[in-house]
């Protein structure tokens, strides 16, 4: 019964440890990533852009006002 907890308590361990790195992996990746959105067809004021690479979630401005833009 003791082996039995051993290994469960490795198990679950190694499961924990395991999704940290999965995790750490991803975040890394996010941070390194050249995005490349694809946005969803403009219907009002925002629409959601996905990164094919990191699956990323974004929302963008469907326009912009005279006072937001760079001249």
């Amino acid at each position: 019964r003791q082996r039995q907890m051993c290994i469960r308590d490795r198990i679950e361990r190694d499961l924990a440890e395991t999704v940290a790195v999965k995790t750490m992996a991803k975040q890394t990746a996010e941070a390194e990533c050249k995005h490349h959105w694809v946005i969803e067809s403009a219907n009002g004021p925002v629409s959601w852009g996905e990164c094919q690479i990191c699956h990323e979630n974004k929302e963008f401005q469907n326009s912009i006002t005279d006072a937001d833009r760079d001249y």
